[in-house]
């Protein structure tokens, strides 16, 4: 019973959420509101961008730390905690090349939609990447433990010192990538980070186990990390093969869409049709909204204008359509509507 009135008491809590989230939509787009959240988001693409090139930098020194540790000791589990920071390091350039590229002026109106798919493309090039060296690394370690060989790493108290140089680096990074995770790249460059801290953790802690305790550790140490970076990153790719896909919007905005379209203005009979994919990182938008018949043209194209530039203020929405009709009875406009 107790558990029962704890997740009523629950839902409640969301629908009252979910009502004043509403009844503030409107209040939200009035024209100091939207130069204001315009201002917010170019300082927060300017932190991402920040966050992607100290990203960079740091991986670069992670790098050499690491490979300076993973060489001096001969130990197998920081060499996969080192290859890790290394792809990490392709993975902070690709995405910053991507970045750029997608916000580069279109010329020549090549892509009408804009280039948002190319961070998504970006990230999962890289994933693949990721399940490649998985593989080959966990190949090497199982050859290692099947050796008759199994000889004590030679870690020493500045390879460790090296490592945990790398641990406090990427814990920085970790929670500066945290507060701009509602943007792709500084969501993928938060989850590649958080990863970090448990695989040096857990390759530091293995390798010292295996010089001091059991050898054979060092090589299981490596299997292990291997299995948690392939899947960690086939997860990942799957998340953003979804989103290039199209997949829908969460149902949470998609009422905030809706109710922004019923209140946006009285000359609107009803809302048809609501809609909202992915394309990419960004949302595109589908409104059908019912207008009486006898509606002069410039009010019809004024009231979808605006809606549509409301909609296109909202964050994450890359593009939105707005179709206006006279009535609900017909037939989709879209003969690939179902598929």
């Amino acid at each position: 019973m107790k558990s029962q009135g704890r997740q009523v008491a629950a839902y409640y809590e969301s629908q009252n959420e979910l009502i004043a989230e509403l009844l503030g939509v409107n209040k939200q787009h009035t024209d100091d509101v939207i130069e204001l959240q315009s201002e917010q988001r170019r300082r927060k693409q300017r932190q991402v961008d920040m966050a992607v090139r100290v990203s960079v930098f740091v991986n670069v020194l992670v790098v050499l730390a690491q490979l300076y540790a993973a060489i001096s000791s001969k130990s197998l589990s920081l060499f996969a905690a080192m290859s890790e920071a290394m792809m990490d390091l392709l993975s902070s350039i690709i995405l910053l090349l991507a970045s750029i590229a997608a916000r580069r002026r279109d010329r020549f109106s090549l892509y009408p939609s804009g280039r948002y798919k190319l961070e998504t493309i970006g990230v999962i090039v890289f994933a693949v990447l990721m399940g490649t060296f998985s593989v080959a690394l966990l190949a090497e370690s199982i050859q290692a433990l099947l050796s008759s060989r199994n000889e004590p790493n030679q870690l020493s108290l500045y390879d460790g010192i090296c490592v945990l140089a790398a641990l406090v680096a990427k814990i920085g990074l970790f929670f500066y990538c945290y507060t701009l995770r509602e943007y792709n790249s500084a969501h993928v460059l938060m989850t590649d980070h958080r990863n970090d801290v448990f695989v040096n953790s857990f390759g530091l802690t293995m390798a010292i186990i295996g010089k001091h305790l059991w050898p054979w550790m060092d090589p299981v140490g490596s299997l292990i990390i291997a299995l948690m970076i392939l899947s960690s990153w086939v997860e990942e790719a799957w998340d953003q093969v979804k989103l290039i896909v199209g997949i829908s919007a969460d149902p949470h905005l998609l009422q905030i869409l809706t109710y922004t379209a019923i209140t946006h203005d009285p000359r609107i009979d009803k809302v048809d049709r609501v809609v909202a994919y992915h394309s990419g990182s960004k949302l595109f938008v589908e409104v059908d909204i019912v207008m009486p018949p006898s509606t002069p043209l410039i009010v019809l194209h004024d009231v979808a204008e605006s809606l549509q530039e409301k909609y296109e203020n909202m964050p994450d929405i890359g593009r939105c359509h707005v179709h206006v009709d006279y009535e609900v009875t017909h037939r989709s406009e879209h003969r690939n509507a179902e598929a």
